[in-house]
């Protein structure tokens, strides 16, 4: 007789996205049905079960539903699960989009526009856009140049340190592939891709800005200490 079986777990380790890490979880409640199937002679053949799992977080409190399905025939190798989903998404590879107070709105909308397709596993349209930040900065920095490689090559002069303009390259071939190949890169890849994409913005637009907060910062307390003298 095929069984599935009862003894699923009422406590695990599942990622909490408001702790940010793997946390214990306390089982509140659960539902499922199963479908048995049979073969032509009324045997049983297989079961199909289709659960839910609510969850609280140990440490936050923070509910996650987990919905399991089971596929269970009388042969153990077809035996397979539970595959498992849960709502909401996890977010180990979620990112947080920074704050670029100098980046030209133009720019600021691709990059919140990549972050909106990696964080929804969109990976070769994240690449695209990767590729798009990078034609974008270049536009508008005047940077010219017959195709994406020239104008990398050209980024020396806005400037860029020459080993950052040779790793940029890095970049385009990520980009290359997803537009011309549609071939999409591991979510680590692209995690790292726009690390460097945010580097590359924050040393482009943001170093002069805070250099001349920081100045004007400086200089104002210089002058209270003399009003206090």
């Amino acid at each position: 007789m095929v069984t599935i079986s009862e003894n699923l777990p009422d406590h695990k380790r599942i990622f909490c996205n408001t702790c940010r890490y793997e946390t214990n979880h306390v089982l509140q409640a659960e539902h499922h049905t199963d479908y048995p199937n049979e073969n032509p002679d009324g045997s049983l053949a297989f079961v199909e079960r289709l659960g839910y799992r609510f969850w609280l977080c140990a440490g936050c409190d923070t509910a996650t539903l987990e919905e399991y399905y089971i596929f269970d025939t009388q042969n153990d190798e077809d035996t397979t699960g539970p595959m498992i989903a849960y709502y909401p998404e996890r977010q180990q590879l979620y990112i947080e989009g920074k704050t670029f107070k100098k980046l030209p709105k133009r720019l600021t909308g691709i990059y919140r526009e990549i972050l909106r397709a990696y964080n929804n596993t969109l990976s070769v349209l994240c690449a695209m856009g990767i590729r798009a930040l990078l034609e974008g900065i270049c536009a508008d920095k005047g940077i010219n140049g017959g195709n994406l490689k020239s104008k990398i090559d050209n980024m020396i002069n806005i400037p860029l340190p020459h080993n950052i303009v040779e790793n940029l390259h890095t970049l385009r071939f990520i980009g290359n592939n997803a537009v011309h190949e549609l071939e999409a890169p591991s979510a680590d890849e692209l995690k790292l891709a726009i690390n460097i994409c945010e580097d590359l913005l924050n040393y482009v637009y943001e170093l002069d800005y805070r250099a001349y907060q920081l100045a004007t910062s400086r200089a104002l307390a210089d002058r209270r200490l003399k009003q206090t003298k």
